[in-house]
């Protein structure tokens, strides 16, 4: 267990760190990418407005936290103009600030702009009207794709060693964290362990008693209700320490078994009591299944299944109990009629010491700890599985366990 729960400790604090430095690096360049853009823009709009030959001035702030660009910056920018008719006609190219472009280039540009404003192949440019006439200003902007990248590069860099740390130091310390909750875990299943193994013997000696005296004495209510209290509390020790086994995570023996075979012999067990409260109990099994399975806590599964299918299903009721392959898959499905859920959902029928009906009392024959379902899901897991459970339409409800 320390093993699993040091793994979901590290798992969960990296996945948290992780999604932290995310955030970080898109935030730091998703910024620096805005800033460095708005002062491309501002740089252009400059070189247009004084038609490629800027001269001192001053300019305002274009956004909060960004300095207008200085005129040493609107000075070195690379850029070449065209000129153009309404025609879209050539009628003069200035490619004076730029040495990586010739006449040619830049006409070629100039016939594959669209609109006023936009960016092309690593340039930006942006259209001024000369009357009928047009400028087309393109500038360079490989130097901010450049400042872009490198900066991209080193918070990267800088986000995954930070990571590499931070992984190092919750693996070295991971144990001094989860050590206390194992210490409380382990204690608890202790704590059940011991419990469940004291509780059964004083069972075993009340349930004796009880029935020597309904020899000796007769049956009555008392000696029927003590009868019924012990099978709950024996029901009710089974499941739980069948529960701290399994939360041990310790790898069960298994066998290959015909569960077709062993399900019917489970469900055999059931026509009796099903009858007595005119259920109609109804199975259909494909022969000749085979499964890895640890028997007996297979078979507690499917036991819970059935009896909490008994006991919840009320007089007149229908209980449909089928087994078959799909693919490679196992499916287990047990339907059976049961009082109007009223919103209840289903997955709350395996929490622990949940009970769906309120109303139910201790001295209910149909009543439970509502420990059982816990410990067939806590079964169906062990094998490698899933139970689950839903409610198919009003008035039945459907648990479904997939191999």
């Amino acid at each position: 267990m320390m093993k699993t729960l040091r793994k979901k400790f590290i798992l969960f604090a990296m996945s948290a760190v992780t999604i932290l430095l995310i955030v970080l690096i898109g935030a730091i360049n998703g910024f620096s990418w805005i800033i460095l853009d708005r002062q491309s823009d501002s740089i252009l709009h400059t070189l247009v407005n004084a038609d490629g030959m800027p001269l001192p001035m001053d300019f305002p702030d274009q956004w909060p936290f960004m300095p207008a660009p200085d005129m040493d910056a609107v000075k070195s920018a690379l850029f070449f103009i065209v000129h153009t008719d309404t025609n879209g006609n050539v009628l003069d190219v200035n490619i004076d600030q730029i040495s990586s472009v010739d006449t040619e280039q830049a006409i070629q540009y100039a016939g594959q702009i669209t609109g006023t404003s936009g960016k092309i192949d690593g340039y930006k440019y942006e259209v001024k009207q000369l009357g009928t006439d047009r400028l087309i200003f393109f500038m360079e902007i490989s130097a901010q794709i450049s400042i872009f990248i490198m900066v991209l590069s080193v918070s990267s860099v800088i986000a995954v060693i930070c990571w590499l740390v931070i992984l190092l130091f919750v693996v070295m310390f991971s144990s001094r964290f989860v050590r206390p909750i194992i210490a409380g875990i382990e204690k608890q299943k202790q704590f059940i362990t011991n419990a469940g193994h004291e509780l059964k013997t004083p069972l075993a000696i009340i349930q004796s008693n009880n029935d020597a005296s309904a020899l000796i004495h007769g049956e009555t209510k008392y000696s029927k209700n003590i009868r019924l209290q012990t099978q709950r509390l024996n029901v009710l020790m089974t499941n739980l320490l069948t529960l701290a086994k399994l939360d041990e995570e310790v790898k069960l023996p298994t066998e290959t078994v015909d569960i077709s075979e062993l399900i019917c012999g489970i469900f055999s067990a059931y026509e009796d009591s099903a009858s007595e409260k005119q259920i109609t109990l109804s199975a259909k099994i494909q022969p000749h299944i085979l499964m890895q399975i640890h028997m007996e806590t297979f078979m507690q599964m499917i036991s819970i299944l059935l009896d909490n299918a008994v006991k919840y299903t009320p007089e007149g009721g229908t209980i449909l109990f089928s087994v078959r392959t799909e693919g490679v898959h196992i499916k287990i499905l047990e339907e059976n009629t049961c009082e109007n859920p009223h919103g209840t959902d289903p997955e709350r029928l395996f929490e622990r010491f949940y009970r769906g009906d309120d109303a139910r009392t201790q001295n209910s024959a149909s009543s439970g700890y509502g420990i059982g379902l816990s410990a067939a899901r806590a079964i169906a897991e062990t094998f490698g599985g899933k139970l689950t459970a839903e409610y198919p339409e009003t008035g039945k409800i459907r648990f479904t366990a997939f191999f």
